[in-house]
């Protein structure tokens, strides 16, 4: 049984939970759409090892939702601070990643930065990502939460093509 008390579609919840995927979206797709690119075409790395950019921060991304946020988030149900914390330290660590990979001069070894350093990155975003999921089954009942994550997606996804749009 839910114990969870119905909500509007478009509740206050609704409203800060969309304009937060929007800007997550945002992100996303001003960043990873081009990183490919960037690693490939400016860093001279391959093809299989600009991969890697993907790939090995989402097995960080896995075990760490599986094996240490999930479990921390049910423990002490702040799945708002998780939400906040992830996305504040995430943020910071791209502009270190950024930061430490502009001043080497070594293309290949620049490029091995970002990758490394995004899989430290994204062991926050993992953080983010698993409170996000747990706010919402927290917010909503079974039978809604469908729709609110599809209009949350569709947000997400108009944020992700304002971020294609401006970084391109």
């Amino acid at each position: 049984m839910d114990n969870v008390k119905s909500k509007s579609f478009f509740s206050k919840s609704f409203l800060g939970l969309s304009s937060f995927q929007m800007l997550a979206m945002f992100r996303r797709g001003m960043f990873y759409t081009y990183l490919s690119i960037y690693f490939i075409e400016f860093l001279d790395l391959t093809v299989t090892e600009a991969t890697l950019y993907a790939t090995l921060p989402m097995i960080m991304s896995v075990i760490f939702q599986n094996f240490v946020w999930g479990p921390l988030s049910d423990k002490l149900q702040r799945r708002r601070t998780l939400i906040i914390l992830g996305e504040v330290l995430a943020g910071i660590g791209t502009i270190l990643v950024w930061l430490v990979h502009s001043v080497i001069s070594d293309l290949h070894v620049a490029g091995y930065v970002i990758i490394f350093g995004l899989m430290i990155i994204e062991i926050f975003w993992s953080m983010s990502n698993i409170a996000w999921s747990a706010l919402i089954s927290d917010l909503y009942p079974t039978i809604e939460r469908s729709k609110v994550m599809g209009g949350l997606t569709s947000l997400g996804g108009i944020g992700r093509i304002f971020g294609i749009s401006i970084g391109g």
